[in-house]
């Protein structure tokens, strides 16, 4: 009755969607995967309520046939089953009861690799997650499952002449007993071959930097995978094309070839965009990716807006592994003027970039900043050399709109009066967010970040090294840098750490059109004088081509007579 009851529930739901309803399979006597594999194999089960009753009575009579296959597939050869069919005015019902009896389980296992694999830990390894024992259920899809497993690592690990010198399954129903022999002869495993190199856009030796493999060594296929994924990640090709050729059984190598085409040398590009925090800007930025064919790049890029206005310049060279490890020289002048402080500034700096194993970048930095300042009462002009050190790492599914992800980020830097800065701090700064899925496309994005900063004179330091807290990426509903310490006169003047917490839960709507609720909270501080303001409000999500546009109305939790604030932004969520 059950079974009837959710066949109904079907059909009203497909009528009221303007389909056509399933009919109603009933299997009893089985369940979990053999179940499962039963209604795999019954044709029956995929006919409609108004399919031809002819063709439902022919596949009908083919189940008996269909069940028994899926059966034996689990070791069930002495089962019996019995059904039924029953066609009533608006729809068709089959039952169908078996009896699957005692399986036939493994009696004898004689597998046998033979050939220069059975010393490669993979084929071992492969046999023993294969699991077949003796003694257990026999399951004809494990075995396959090895058979596969086996030909995939032979080719992809170089054995050219593998194959298998006997393979077969004895069964014996009567005895409930099976017989699984596997002799696998792997035979000699191949090397890389002569690896030819047709590119006219580095030199060699930076392009051969690329790769992990060279003449002589064991070959595999990973190495010829990531060899791929490293080249056409550097921006330097437009396409990359490697071929390993047929396995030459004299001198058992395996030749490749590597075919690169140049990659656009000069990318530009314009955009204006809108944020609350700094309105509205204009944005260029120009790149040569090419610059020579030792792989250095060139790139300049401006900002213009009313808060924060900036001239940059970067030049990058591979320093080392040009997959992981980069050195770029910076540059730039900056204007801020924001309602707590104006400063302008010229920075210069290097940094050596590390791409660590498992996602991970390391950046090594060191900086010269002059910043000349006005906060509150306080004015100056500061000269800062820096050394620091940044971790940071990205994990998604998707770059621009993640269903999970996160983002972790740790920097330490400061300057001492005795290696030429005007004062003496050290400074940390950690931020993490987490994004997560639940049913339905909906989202919990949640974040938090902290800062600390350990300093001989505080109004030595420029607005670009305090902290503090409100805006868009804040706590929204406050004005951009309107929270943190004040002086006497209660003008806010920055502070010696950071504290910042955020919840956001977002619901999908229509199309590319999200709602969201969130709650920020969090505060610029010094020493134990930290007061927590908090921030709460509803926004809306579009998805478009650039990435998400975020647009919220922020309320002032512990101050209601401040108005709210409206919060624009577009990025991607990590």
């Amino acid at each position: 009755m059950a079974a009837r009851g959710l066949s109904a529930a079907a059909v009203l739901a497909t009528i009221a969607l303007g389909g056509t309803a399933r009919a109603a399979v009933e299997i009893s006597g089985v369940e979990g995967a053999v179940a499962d594999n039963v209604r795999a194999f019954l044709t029956i089960d995929e006919r409609a309520c108004d399919a031809d009753r002819g063709i439902v009575r022919q596949e009908f009579r083919n189940a008996e046939q269909q069940v028994r296959a899926a059966l034996e597939a689990f070791g069930f050869y002495s089962a019996t089953s019995s059904s039924s069919l029953e066609f009533g005015e608006d729809c068709w019902t089959a039952k169908i009861e078996i009896v699957p009896g005692d399986p036939v389980t493994i009696r004898s296992l004689d597998i046998e690799i033979a050939g220069a694999a059975r010393d490669d830990p993979p084929f071992p390894a492969a046999v023993a997650a294969a699991g077949l024992t003796v003694g257990a259920p026999l399951e004809h899809a494990a075995y396959e499952q090895l058979k596969t497993r086996l030909v995939d690592l032979a080719r992809n690990r170089g054995y050219a002449s593998a194959t298998f010198s006997e393979s077969r399954i004895d069964v014996f129903p009567d005895q409930f007993a099976a017989d699984i022999t596997l002799h696998f002869d792997s035979g000699d495993r191949y090397s890389f071959g002569k690896i030819t190199l047709q590119q006219d856009v580095l030199r060699e030796d930076l392009v051969e930097d690329f790769l992990d493999f060279e003449t002589g060594q064991p070959y595999r296929n990973r190495e010829l995978n990531d060899a791929y994924v490293a080249l056409t990640n550097s921006g330097y090709f437009k396409t990359v094309d490697i071929r390993p050729l047929a396995p030459n059984h004299e001198t058992k190598t395996i030749d490749v070839d590597i075919v690169l085409t140049p990659g656009t040398r000069r990318l530009v590009s314009y955009g204006v965009g809108f944020s609350t925090d700094t309105g509205p800007r204009l944005r260029f930025n120009r790149t040569n990716r090419r610059f020579n064919d030792r792989g250095h790049q060139l790139g300049i890029g401006a900002e213009l807006s009313p808060v924060v206005s900036e001239l940059t310049a970067n030049y990058r060279y591979p320093f080392g592994d040009p997959r992981y490890q980069w050195m770029s020289l910076d540059g730039g002048v900056k204007r801020q003027d924001t309602e707590t402080s104006y400063s302008k500034s010229l920075e210069f700096g290097a940094r050596r970039v590390y791409e660590r194993v498992g996602g991970w970048s390391r950046t090594l930095m060191l900086s010269l900043l002059v910043e000349e300042f006005e906060v509150a009462d306080q004015s100056g002009t500061s000269r800062l050399l820096m050394p620091g050190s940044v971790w940071s790492r990205v994990h998604g599914d998707n770059p621009l709109r993640p269903a999970n992800g996160w983002r972790a980020e740790f920097e330490l830097r400061g300057a001492g009066d005795n290696l030429g800065s005007d004062t003496t701090f050290v400074q940390s700064i950690s931020s993490a967010k987490w994004i997560r899925s639940l049913k339905g496309k909906a989202r919990i994005i949640t974040s938090a970040k902290l800062g600390l900063t350990a300093v001989d004179n505080f109004d030595e330091l420029p607005p670009s090294v305090r902290f503090f807290a409100g805006g868009d990426n804040s706590v929204r509903g406050y004005d951009y840098q309107s929270l943190g310490p004040t002086d006497d006169t209660g003008k806010v003047i920055g502070g010696q750490g950071l504290a910042l917490a955020s919840f956001e839960y977002e619901h999908p709507i229509r199309n590319r059109w999200s709602f969201a609720t969130f709650v920020d909270t969090g505060n610029a501080f010094n020493h134990r004088d930290f007061d927590l303001k908090v921030g709460a409000g509803i926004g809306a999500r579009w998805q478009s081509p650039l990435g998400p546009i975020r647009i919220d109305v922020g309320f002032p939790i512990d101050e209601p007579d401040l108005n709210p604030r409206l919060h624009i932004t577009l990025g991607p969520d990590l």
